[in-house]
């Protein structure tokens, strides 16, 4: 899946599958924008609906150069299409469009509402980060890898972690806002009790969501990084007193890797943590061979999970 094509929309569509648009998959040998045609095409036939008319030129021209650059076209550009006879000009004015420096700083500041809408962290770093992304096409994958794991060493996606960093501090807010931005689900109703009106949202996921983040925390540097342990601890409706796996929202669960520690190692980890949120002078934070937040990236990303990720995307890029 590509951020910037001519079928970008139509792409993040056919990689969600059949399953957001009922009815039966598309033939395998039909061009992307036909197989998106037969879902739409199977949704309206069942709600016995009909697609409304196409727009005209002018106001075609208007909508896409809006959606796409961010601007109405200008009196030159709309009369070249409206006046242009050939046939395959939406396709090209589309494909035009997108390779338009207007594009990538258009649909750059449409992500940059989407990842920090409400947050104060957004700065030109991060920004830089997205801009660079979408001109050179990196996947949303790539780019939700980049944002919850990242690499502090790395200055090409280093200003990904923005995403975490600036949320690292309230382990609620970094886990409901992960979980609506890139996975289109609300779980912070499963908080306090299993959710009242949808019976597949426990406490357990909640929960299980938030471990992934646990051990998060923001160094003095102003570095992410994760501790080498820690674990999520909450109260059942039933009073029970209950310690959460690593639940994906699918119910997957991950068992960390047992690793015996003595006590004095763990001190000593426990106190290099402590070192690095309070010493701007300290190294790099040490990396501890498990880490729960590129966990949850491998199993958000694994077939059978991934159709959460990929309803959010399409949803919001179709949208």
């Amino acid at each position: 899946m590509r951020l910037v094509r001519s079928s970008l929309m139509l792409s993040i569509c056919l990689f969600a599958g059949a399953s957001l648009w009922g009815g039966e998959l598309a033939a395998p040998d039909l061009a992307i924008e036909q197989a998106i045609d037969h879902y739409i095409q199977a949704r309206l036939t069942e709600r016995e609906s009909h697609a409304a008319p196409a727009a005209d030129d002018c106001t075609l021209v208007r909508r896409t150069s809006l959606d796409l650059m961010g601007r109405i076209p200008t009196v030159a550009e709309a009369k070249a299409y409206v006046d242009s006879t050939d046939a395959d000009k939406r396709t090209k004015l589309v494909d035009r469009l997108l390779a338009s420096p207007d594009f990538a700083y258009q649909f750059r500041n449409e992500l940059d509402t989407l990842l920090m809408g409400g947050q104060k962290g957004s700065n030109n770093e991060w920004r830089d980060y997205l801009l660079k992304s979408v001109r050179n096409q990196r996947s949303w994958d790539q780019m939700f890898r980049d944002m919850l794991v990242g690499n502090e060493d790395d200055p090409e996606i280093k200003a990904a972690t923005t995403f975490v960093r600036v949320r690292a501090r309230e382990l609620d807010e970094l886990t409901n806002e992960t979980s609506t931005i890139f996975f289109g689900v609300n779980v912070s109703c499963a908080k306090c009790h299993d959710h009242p009106l949808v019976d597949d949202w426990k406490q357990d996921h909640y929960y299980g969501l938030a471990s992934f983040f646990q051990r998060t925390y923001v160094t003095k540097k102003n570095t992410l990084a994760e501790k080498f342990s820690g674990e999520v601890k909450f109260k059942t409706t039933k009073g029970e007193d209950k310690v959460a796996k690593f639940m994906f929202l699918t119910g997957t669960t991950v068992d960390e890797p047992v690793a015996e520690v003595s006590a004095e190692v763990r001190k000593q980890q426990d106190e290099e943590v402590k070192k690095q949120t309070q010493d701007d002078k300290a190294g790099p934070a040490p990396k501890p061979d498990f880490s729960p937040r590129a966990k949850l990236v491998e199993i958000a990303l694994q077939s059978g999970n991934d159709q959460f990720f990929a309803r959010a995307i399409v949803n919001r890029v179709w949208a």
